[in-house]
């Protein structure tokens, strides 16, 4: 299978593994049987530069299970998950122990007075999409950097309760409590390279 440009493996809706464009082995063991295969795709931009510019996205070659082909249509179908409505979500209490990539969260943050631009800092979450009431702030992956906080306009908060949803698309650690967000007054954007 080759993914454009990471796909996260679940069999009957328990997370199994993923699948980088970049790993030399594109390929994942599964153990046990299962009813059902779901793959969370992502498209993690656009190469527009040199021999890879014409960067398809999505699964872009068959897909393959104990040495047999499945067909689009017969065995999987596509869909688009659309990020531009989450009121359509349907947001449950955290478990104990937290669910695989491919969550939501939502949370809020209460803001005193007039709202002011700030940065959100997210700890020990890995990479994935930050949305404030309703606006896409972009994606944050710390690991990859540099840039390690996300600026939030002060004109997309308001005084008193706003809505915070993160998409997370790589694992988390195991409990809730070591999840959050900070809002900080200033930006970390990483250290800087000397050329």
């Amino acid at each position: 299978m080759e993914p454009r440009d990471s796909i996260s493996v679940y069999t009957d809706d328990r997370y199994a593994g993923k699948i980088y464009r970049n790993d030399e082995k594109k390929s994942l063991v599964l153990l046990g049987e299962f009813e059902r295969l779901g793959l969370l795709v992502e498209n993690m931009g656009r190469i527009n530069y040199g021999p890879q510019m014409h960067d398809y996205k999505g699964i872009i070659s068959e897909v393959v299970l104990e040495g047999e082909e499945l067909t689009r249509g017969a065995f999987w179908d596509v869909w688009c998950l659309p990020l531009n409505n989450t009121k359509k979500a349907d947001f449950k209490a955290i478990p104990t122990k937290l669910p695989g990539p491919g969550s939501l969260f939502r949370g809020r943050l209460v803001v005193q007075g007039q709202p002011a631009d700030t940065w959100a800092k997210l700890v020990n979450f890995k990479k994935g999409i930050l949305f404030v009431n309703g606006h896409n702030l972009g994606r944050y992956w710390p690991g990859a950097g540099p840039q390690q906080h996300l600026y939030v306009p002060g004109v997309w908060l308001k005084e008193g309760a706003n809505e915070v949803i993160v998409l997370e698309l790589d694992e988390v650690p195991a409990t809730k409590t070591q999840l959050k967000i900070e809002f900080v007054d200033r930006p970390d954007v990483g250290k800087c390279s000397e050329h």
